[in-house]
């Protein structure tokens, strides 16, 4: 039987028979590394972030930053402008942890 990939695997078996390195096509296809760069459980052609272990995309903060909310206001830190005000993002008229309404 013919090996054109001299994986050891007869072409007639091996699903990616051109690719040395595979015998099916995993996650990511063959001629496609199914690595894990950053250990996450997501291979790297399917990661948004794949030098992030934290995150499999990038968010609202993107890759590297995590998407904390101080506040808990339901917006991350990295778009919050008042970290420590649920009420609002901006510091307004008034500045932020101070209503701008009367």
């Amino acid at each position: 039987d013919s090996d054109r990939d001299k994986d050891g695997v007869a072409d007639c078996a091996d699903q990616c028979a051109d690719d040395a390195s595979k015998t099916g096509p995993g996650v990511c296809g063959c001629g496609v590394s199914d690595s894990d760069s950053d250990g996450d459980g997501i291979s790297d052609c399917e990661d948004g972030c794949p030098s992030d272990g934290s995150k499999g995309a990038p968010g609202a903060c993107g890759c590297g930053v995590a998407e904390t909310d101080s506040d808990g206001d339901g917006h991350a830190d990295c778009v919050d402008h008042c970290l420590s005000d649920a009420g609002k993002l901006e510091a307004g008229i008034c500045g932020c942890g101070v209503s701008d309404v009367d």
